[in-house]
């Protein structure tokens, strides 16, 4: 028996367990899974530690910062309708600030 015959008898019994075995998948496909796990665990975490948090260290970990810069532009733009402007610069920077908190 050769060492190519033993070599390509392991291979297929390999790929023969599992066929993703031989492109790497299963590896890649459990740690995303165990990514997302505790990616989960850790946004479950987040929220009850948002909810234990006393009001001042609450807004101040949510929308102080994003209130802050909004307030900021305000104060240099002074357009006409401020409150509407405000709201505006909210909703389109929302997605800069939730990574945060």
């Amino acid at each position: 028996m050769n060492v190519e015959t033993v070599i390509d008898g392991f291979h297929r019994s390999r790929v023969s367990e599992n066929p993703h075995a031989e492109y790497g998948l299963t590896d890649s496909i459990q740690r995303t899974g165990e990514n997302e796990k505790a990616s989960a665990e850790k946004l479950s975490k987040q929220k009850v530690d948002l909810q234990a948090l006393p009001t001042r260290a609450y807004l101040d970990q949510t929308v102080v910062p994003i209130l802050l810069q909004g307030l900021s532009v305000l104060a240099k733009e002074r357009p006409p309708n401020p409150i509407e402007y405000l709201a505006a610069f909210l909703l389109k920077n929302k997605s800069q600030f939730e990574e945060r908190s």
